[in-house]
């Protein structure tokens, strides 16, 4: 996603580009300040339960009509664990608990979020069931996976099922 500002959000200036803190960004004359975008942050939940994972059918693109992990977007004011929890619940209707960190992704896919935290988590309670932006959600054996999408999503499978994943 390009990332663009016309107009200062602080004075409402016209902005310019300049160099600042090593590369070119958009500069506000009148505050006399640099304009730094801030990274969209994404969460990722692995869910593993009698030796299948669960996985969500995205119904909006990116990826619409593939299958993910289920994940979403943290919030300014929120943790990333807690973010991993509502997003799942969100997407599938189940509550769990954070179990561990599994990796950190940067972007390397046409998804939106250009930092990933990814979890394993244990489901507590519920029936997956589709919600939110996932069209439907299903458990999947490691030999049994539908077309993915998302580079994490692709990554966590791919060690899984080589049994390279510590959860």
């Amino acid at each position: 996603m390009t990332r663009i500002a016309n107009y200062c959000a602080v004075c409402g200036g016209p902005l310019e580009s300049r160099r600042a803190s090593g590369r070119m960004r958009p500069f506000c004359p009148r505050c006399d300040s640099p304009i730094y975008f801030d990274p969209k942050v994404a969460v990722v939940v692995f869910i593993e339960r009698d030796d299948r994972i669960l996985l969500i059918q995205r119904a909006v693109d990116p990826g619409k009509g593939k299958w993910a992990l289920p994940a979403g977007f943290v919030d300014h004011d929120e943790a990333p664990e807690s973010a991993a929890v509502r997003e799942t619940l969100e997407e599938t209707q189940l509550q769990v608990r954070i179990d561990k960190l599994l990796a950190v992704f940067p972007k390397r896919d046409h998804g939106l979020a250009d930092i990933i935290i990814a979890y394993s988590a244990e489901v507590l309670d519920g029936e997956a069931r589709a919600g939110d932006d996932a069209a439907a959600v299903g458990w999947f054996a490691r030999d049994n996976l539908p077309p993915l999408v998302f580079y994490p999503s692709l990554t966590l499978t791919r060690l899984w099922r080589q049994g390279e994943l510590e959860l």
